[in-house]
């Protein structure tokens, strides 16, 4: 019979809102609605229907089509395949809800328009149970032996036990009719019927699901069982608790192999390395690849709660797979998808405050004062020396550019499906204050993903991904017009501003920078960036085995970057600039896989089309001279002076893979690869080959290992292969023509011709990376001890290098394939079930890396050296230099060794010729350290969640020239700020200070800039984040999960770095090359942070 349905009631019915607004406001109208609910619609609402053997879900879903109700419930409390036949006429929802659950285990509540089905709590018969009850007893062990410390439940109590040593257990007061629920770590858990037996001998059957467990590897999953090269991976659970606002955070102390390094400023820039870097002048970034698409973009703009696991791919073998863009290694995320037959939403909302979490010792203003007029005797007079010394004059700089910074973070989720479609849309927007004043990052992101099994032989899957970020920062890189080194530097016995309300500037100091506040009211610039990512996956199921799939995807970015100057700060003319990049990159990925298994052999071959096109437009708009500064950066007319400039590139990639995948009895496993990657930025050296071989030996499953119980698993692997990179120009081959001029007799002359500044290297050709890996997985303690350990040798060849022509050869510059750097080291992970039980259970997961990073070979150059961060102050060759048997970026300057008699700064006579000049200078440390760790420990009680992140680094040094500048008298920060001078100068301790006189000035402090002296050990050890978690229970939330958060994030760090972060970056120049690193010319503040969360699942 077809169902009829008859709706009424007495108010005329309005338009329903769409789901997605009725899920999100959810908890509003629980919360707060619960005081001033009406029941006016249930008590109105009445149904005339005729169903007939219908299931509980159809009757429901039925319900909320036609009426304003909506069901909340957990798939998992409800039956909803139960046939049902209801027929009633005019009657009200409670009438036809006591029909639908009676006989079952189900409840229901109605709060005006939302209906919450739960499970009816059973209560335990205390007196039946105390009367009924017995001592158990027994043995649990596997097929190897007792297991010690399992354990032993009975169900819907907290009675409970373990073993012991023998396997052993004895249980009193088990009622005839319980069930025992047995459980331990790496087997699968058992519920068992007491039957009013009392003795119990117990077997445990192993869990091979971590076995069993699929990674994501370039273009298809394999077992991780099967896995022959070295893949990390992590999945989202690990980092849910902890306030990510950037996928990269992520990562950071998480995995084995790869160090990230963070600016601090808020969407500010991210460096992420996996096993070192290769090159010297290129870029040593690791390609991202999101469901399969490469990312031009990187992580910006995605939303964390979106991904489902990240896998990062480290050796030639998982790598070699992405052939000339693989070398500096892989990060694969998969995103999550929506589930058959289920529907959830998630909402998550997070709130947080940030404050500096160190701050430099500077003097206040009667110390600046008091020292000063010993340099210039009555600069200050005594009334302003009281007015210093009393608080009515003068400014903490750090006070005014710093602040309290909050941050808002709200996740929202729907998701769902039936067999045949699933769904999920998702929506993120992150407000960002930094600690920093006038310095915000805002991010809006949504993300809508649809899957579908259209046909038997037909899945479809379409994704798109758009943000919209909002940046507005100051001058955070390593320079003279850092904003936090200007601040430590400005002269404390000025105001903020003028009389006249212009800004003061500094005339104590050789600053040529601005008011450091001025800077960040006025002149903070503007970054827009607009991302959009989608693909569309058509996969075909061609026959048993077979399938191909062709994934189509755009990667597109505008970034828009606006700045402006006001007369307010500069006495120089003002200005505004407008720029606008934009990329955008289509990719279309064609494969075909076949798999197999037949008696002890298991086969998977894949063969992949691939063609990428990049295309890359520029334009920048600049103006001087404002006639007015009311318009700000929007109207170029209005400067009396303008330059422009744009430019334009396009490349592409075409691409062919193999891949054959072997095992066999699970035992022996072969991997091959080769790719041919031909590329539109090289010449005539267009096409470049990468293959890799791989094999693993698992020994536990072999015949002679089954008598041993010290093993559960044991597997050796090892590979190697060639890996390239592409990461030139799309023109860098070619000759590229400008106007130049040429020096002759002294000065400089136009040629009055065009000539090539970029000289063409037709025979340029790719970086290519040979790595060797060698690597064990092993399972000890039952599956509580899971260890995996690698060693790597990668040597990266015909390194790119930029080499100059001279001037008087018309000058410019060409690449050339030159250079070689080794990385070598082992990295590893250790996971432990330290604690199992019902009630408390902590697990903890360790990873480091050791790392030597090597220069082997510069073709014929002696040196390559990095870029002065702060000419005129610091000398123009760096203070970084490359050179053969160094790592990349080795500071290179003086051995400082004290004062010398006269107060001035004494250097190691390296050449003896009693003369310090260039000549005494040599490699004094570096910025690159030899052992990096993460430290994750999740602790359980009950209810509560305790989680205690840490991360380490050793090895590496760090230039402070903050403190350079805060006690020199030289270059444009010429006169002292930092306290630690006062009692630590010639004046006050003779030649056993650290400090010259304040008589000591110019010259003769440049050399203490590029010396021992100021470069101090980076070795840290710190508790990165702190997070305690709060499961409300189900008898009380009901129809939801709700997890209250509070986290810490950098409560503390064990280091002897006198700068405000061991582990901040300021970059210099392009960040994606590492010759200029471990430089502190101003790095953000690091930022200690309290975070408060709520998230809700129903």
């Amino acid at each position: 019979m077809n169902k009829q349905t008859w709706f009424s009631q007495g108010k005329t019915k309005q338009k329903r809102l769409i789901r997605a607004m009725k899920f999100f406001l959810l908890f509003a109208f629980l919360t707060v609605g619960s005081c001033f609910a009406s029941e006016t619609y249930s008590q109105e609402a009445s149904f005339s229907i005729n169903y007939n053997n219908k299931t509980v879900k159809e009757v429901i879903n039925e319900i909320e089509n036609s009426s304003e109700f909506i069901f909340f419930y957990l798939d998992k409390s409800i039956d909803l395949n139960r046939k049902v036949s209801i027929n009633v006429e005019n009657k009200k929802i409670d009438t036809i809800l006591n029909q639908l659950f009676s006989g079952t285990e189900n409840n229901y509540s109605i709060s005006d328009r939302q209906i919450i089905i739960s499970k009816k709590e059973v209560p335990v018969n205390t007196e039946t149970n105390q009367k009924d009850t017995r001592t158990i007893s027994g043995t649990i062990r596997d097929n190897m032996g007792p297991v010690t410390g399992a354990n032993i439940l009975v169900k819907g109590t907290t009675n409970g036990t373990i073993t012991d040593l023998d396997g052993k257990f004895t249980l009193e007061n088990v009622p005839a009719n319980a069930i025992l629920q047995v459980s331990y770590i790496g087997y699968l858990p058992q519920e068992i019927e007491i039957n009013n037996q009392t003795l119990f001998n117990i077997v445990l059957e192993e869990d091979n699901q971590a076995l069993d467990e699929v990674v994501v590897v370039g273009y298809g999953t394999v077992r991780k069982a099967d896995l022959a090269g070295s893949v990390s991976v992590l999945d989202s659970k690990s980092f849910k608790d902890q306030p990510i606002k950037q996928v990269s955070d992520a990562l950071q102390g998480r995995v084995s192999g790869v160090q990230v390094q963070n600016s601090g400023v808020p969407g500010g820039t991210v460096k992420i390395r996996v096993r070192g870097s290769g090159s010297i002048n290129r870029s040593n970034d690791p390609l991202y690849v999101i469901d399969g698409i490469v990312r031009e973009s990187g992580l910006t703009g995605l939303n964390p709660e979106d991904i489902q696991s990240m896998q990062i791919l480290k050796d030639a073998s998982s790598t070699a797979i992405y052939g000339s863009r693989g070398a500096n290694g892989v990060v694969l995320i998969t995103t999550k998808t929506g589930k058959a037959n289920t529907r959830q939403v998630m909402l998550d909302a997070q709130i947080g405050i940030g404050t500096v979490a160190k701050r430099y010792d500077t003097l206040n203003p009667y110390e600046f004062a008091t020292l000063y007029n010993t340099y210039r005797a009555n600069t200050f007079s005594s009334d302003q020396l009281s007015a210093f010394q009393n608080g009515t004059a003068g400014t903490d700089w750090q006070d005014e550019i710093y602040k309290t910074g909050i941050t808002q973070d709200y996740k929202l989720t729907f998701s769902g499906g039936s067999d045949k479609i699933q769904y999920l849309v998702s929506g993120n927007y992150v407000g960002q204050e930094g600690v920093v004043i006038e310095n915000s990052n805002k991010r809006y992101q949504a993300r809508a993903n649809i899957t579908s099994q259209v046909l038997d032989w037909l899945h479809v899957t379409a994704d798109v991904n758009a943000s919209h970020n909002v940046r507005k920062s100051g001058d955070f890189n390593a320079g003279k017009g850092n904003i936090i080194n200007v601040a430590m530097n400005y002269s404390p016995v000025l105001g903020i501003l003028n009389e006249n309300g212009t800004y003061t500037r500094d005339p104590y100091s050789a600053l040529t920078q601005n008011n450091p506040v001025g800077i960040l009211r006025e002149q903070v610039g503007e970054t827009l960036n607009d991302i959009v990512n989608a693909r569309i996956d058509l996969k075909f199921n061609i026959l048993p085995g077979l399938t191909f799939t062709t994934s189509n995807g755009i990667d597109y970015n505008d970034q828009k970057g606006y700045s402006f100057s006001t007369k307010k700060v500069t006495n120089s003319n003002n200005g505004m600039g407008n720029s606008d990049a934009y990329r955008m990159t289509l990719q279309t990925t064609n494969n075909l896989t076949y798999q197999n298994k037949w008696d002890d052999h298991a086969l998977t071959a894949t063969a992949v089309y691939e063609a990428t096109q990049s295309e890359y437009r520029y334009m920048t708009l600049n103006g001087s001279g404002l006639l007015t500064e009311s318009v700000g950066w929007w109207n170029v007319n209005m400067a009396s002076s303008r330059t422009s400039d744009n430019s334009y590139s396009k490349w592409a990639l075409m691409s062919g893979v193999g891949r054959v995948m072997y095992n066999y009895k699970d035992r022996y496993m072969l991997t091959g690869t080769i790719r041919a990657d031909g590329s539109s930025k090289f010449f005539d050296d267009k096409w470049g080959w990468f293959p890799s071989i791989a094999a693993a030996w698992s020994l536990s499953n072999e015949g002679f290992m089954e008598n041993q119980n010290i093993f559960q698993d044991l597997k050796i692997r090892a590979s190697y292969g060639l890996i390239g990179s592409q990461a030139i120009d799309p023109y860098a081959t070619l000759g590229l023509m400008s106007k130049a001029m040429y020096a002759f007799g002294g000065a400089s002359q136009y040629t009055g011709y065009w000539v090539g500044t970029t000289v063409a290297t037709p025979n340029l050709s790719w970086e290519t990376t040979h790595q060797f890996d060698l690597g064990v997985d092993l399972s000890v303690l039952n599956h509580r001890l899971n260890i995996s350990f690698d060693y790597f040798d990668k040597r990266t060849k015909d390194g790119l290098l930029q080499r100059s022509i001279p001037n008087y050869d018309g000058g410019g510059s060409y690449w050339v394939n030159a250079a070689e750097v080794s990385n070598r080291g082992i990295d590893f992970s250790i996971n432990a079930t330290i604690f199992d039980t019902p009630d408390f259970s902590w697990s903890s997961t360790f990873n480091g890396t050791y790392l030597k990073n090597e220069v082997k070979d510069l073709g014929g150059l002696d040196f390559v050296s990095g870029i002065s961060p702060a000419a005129g102050m610091i000398p123009t060759d760096g203070v970084t230099r490359v050179e053969v048997g160094q790592p990349i970026g080795a500071f290179y300057g003086y051995k400082w060794t004290g004062l010398d008699a006269e107060g001035k700064d004494s250097f190691e006579d390296i050449n003896n010729d009693n003369i310090i000049d260039s000549s005494d200078r040599s490699f004094i440390g570096k910025s690159t350290p030899d052992f990096t760790l993460g430290w994750n420990n999740t602790l359980r009680w009950k209810n509560w969640d305790l989680n205690l992140f840490f991360t380490g680094s050793f090895g590496a040094d760090r230039l402070n020239l903050v403190r350079f500048t805060g006690t020199a008298m030289t270059g444009d920060f010429a006169f002292i700020t930092l306290r630690e001078y006062l009692n630590n100068n010639y004046d006050v301790k003779g030649t056993s200070a650290r400090y010259p006189s304040v008589s000591v000035t110019g010259n003769d402090y440049q050399s203490a800039s590029i010396s021992t002296k100021f470069l101090e050990s980076a070795n840290y050890f710190r508790l990165d984040n702190l997070s305690l978690s709060y499961n409300l229970p189900k008898k009380v939330a009901k129809f939801a999960d709700l997890r209250f958060t509070f986290s810490c994030q950098n409560l503390f760090t064990i280091t002897s770095y006198k700068g405000m972060d061991p582990a901040g970056i300021s970059f210099i120049g392009n960040g994606s090359v590492d010759v200029n690193d471990g430089i502190d010319l101003g790095a953000y503040p690091l930022t200690r942070s309290y975070t408060f969360g709520v998230r809700l699942n129903f």
